[in-house]
């Protein structure tokens, strides 16, 4: 389809990406090697800091999940943060419930700093984690599906490690959206070369359905990073914009602001560029 560059932390190269023309799947290829995803994340990648210019936005969002979890499965239960970061979600989520709460995260400084703050993350994968199967009553996965290099193995694991109706949530982009169309290689939820594999409304359904999930939901959400990051995206490569390390530009906020309407339009249809989901392991599935 085009070859994207990153223009939010600027690690070197250039990616293809392409489409499958029978699922509408798009994804990096070649498909870079495991050795090389550690370098695509820079220390000051979003996930890894506190004190970023939107740290308040993401915590944020944070606590609507926790909301929405309270929702999915009571105040109760055992919820695994899939790349948890430095545990900020974790932190957000704990007031609303008396859950047991853990995290995996791959980035060794991230886990360390989690670790301080209390929580209980292991350092890895989903696959790698030594968790039992059947022991989680939630995984959450938050924008996580769409950096892992075998999303296919990982929806099974979680299915695998969910008890008996325990709930995937998570959140991802979707390519099903104006704002793609527009940009093209631009576009902000990109986030080339993180982000490996990107879906769309009715492919993520499939793969989820595929993994052995029941009840799968998928709604919209009013992220604008298709478009805020998207201007800045053009920016940087057209006008010679500086993006600062933290990723984002010191007006970003203002980008947020004016295309909050567009999203919220967006929404109306089911075509944001971010989809939430949420999935069902069926009950007496792995039951001990």
């Amino acid at each position: 389809m085009f070859r994207a560059r990153d223009y939010e932390h600027g690690v070197p190269g250039e990616w293809p990406v392409v489409r499958c023309p029978r699922c509408n799947l798009m994804f990096l290829a070649p498909m870079p090697v495991d050795e090389e995803l550690a370098s695509f994340y820079p220390s000051n990648y979003s996930a890894y800091q506190s004190g970023s210019p939107l740290a308040w936005l993401f915590r944020s969002v944070y606590r609507l999940d926790a909301r929405r979890i309270r929702r999915l499965i009571g105040e109760r239960g055992r919820i695994l943060d899939v790349g948890c970061g430095n545990g900020d979600a974790l932190l957000q989520i704990a007031p609303y419930g008396e859950w047991d709460l853990c995290g995996v995260e791959l980035n060794g400084a991230a886990v360390e700093k989690a670790r301080s703050a209390g929580l209980s993350v292991q350092q890895g994968d989903l696959g790698s984690c030594n968790f039992p199967d059947a022991s989680m009553r939630l995984i959450r996965m938050g924008h996580v599906i769409e950096h892992v290099p075998r999303p296919a193995d990982t929806l099974r694991r979680a299915h695998a490690l969910l008890e008996p109706g325990g709930v995937l949530y998570g959140e991802t982009p979707s390519t099903d959206c104006l704002d793609f169309r527009l940009f093209g290689k631009y576009w902000g939820a990109l986030h080339v070369p993180r982000h490996l594999f990107f879906f769309d409304r009715r492919n993520l359904r499939r793969a989820l359905e595929q993994a052995g999930f029941v009840d799968v939901s998928i709604a919209p959400r009013l992220r604008t990073v298709g478009w805020s990051c998207g201007v800045q995206n053009y920016l940087a490569d057209r006008a010679g914009l500086t993006v600062p390390v933290a990723g984002r530009v010191r007006w970003y906020l203002l980008l947020i602001l004016c295309f909050l309407p567009f999203t919220l339009l967006q929404s109306l249809f089911g075509k944001t560029a971010t989809v939430a989901f949420t999935a069902r392991k069926p009950d007496g599935v792995g039951r001990r």
